[in-house]
């Protein structure tokens, strides 16, 4: 009894109670799960935001190879259609006119108005032939610069129209002349002729600066991407 006195004696008059311990003990127990949890939803939305990070690192990933995919597709397209109408003007106006005006002009020495006739047709037939594969050749690419259209920047856009109109222009100069041959032979206006390559050639020569603009652009918005 007097060891239990003394020993209440020495405590401070500040000394805790069990309760404040207990109490103490219950807020360090809280703060570290409060700690832990916020721990853990700290490493949660790290994770989810480096899924997502990841996600979008591929989603543009694919992206950009689609688009390299795509203007490479194009550019050969483009580069092919050049190449092959470039020298129509030698290559398909130039000898079919010849085939049509020797045929014409033997009729028209034989006063054979049934052969001039033929030959007349025969042109016509070419012509449409020609024209129905330049219009394929245009649909594929018509539908190439609308995919493109949907993801390239604006002055890619812009340029991939312009181009899209000379492309169109060269065919329907080039038909339109070649329909106006038989005129031509007719009035025996050969200096027009002349005249129809110098129309196309100016053309083609719009296309091609066109297209070197083209892949200017085309390469600033790869980079920027």
């Amino acid at each position: 009894m007097d060891t239990n006195i003394t020993w209440r004696a020495i405590l401070p008059t500040e000394a805790w109670s069990e309760f404040d311990i207990w109490f103490l003990v219950l807020i360090n127990l809280l703060w570290f799960a409060l700690w832990c949890f916020s721990r853990h939803t700290s490493n949660k939305r790290f994770l989810q935001l480096k899924h997502s990070l990841n996600l979008e690192l591929e989603r543009r990933r694919k992206v950009y190879e689609l688009k390299i995919c795509q203007y490479e597709d194009y550019w050969h397209e483009l580069e092919a259609f050049h190449l092959k109408h470039q020298n129509d003007y030698q290559n398909v106006f130039l000898p079919l006119f010849t085939e049509f005006n020797n045929r014409y002009q033997a009729a028209e020495a034989a006063q054979d108005t049934a052969a001039a006739s033929l030959a007349t047709l025969w042109f016509s037939g070419e012509i449409q032939q020609v024209s129905s594969i330049n219009n394929t050749e245009l649909q594929a690419l018509d539908k190439q610069t609308a995919v493109l259209t949907l993801s390239a920047a604006d002055d890619v856009v812009e340029i991939l129209l312009e181009i899209q109109q000379l492309y169109q222009a060269l065919l329907v100069v080039s038909t339109g002349q070649m329909n106006k041959l038989v005129a031509i032979t007719l009035s025996k206006d050969y200096q027009a002729v002349k005249f129809i390559g110098e129309e196309l050639q100016q053309v083609g020569n719009q296309l091609q600066q066109s297209s070197q603009r083209l892949m200017q652009a085309i390469r600033q918005d790869l980079l920027s991407f």
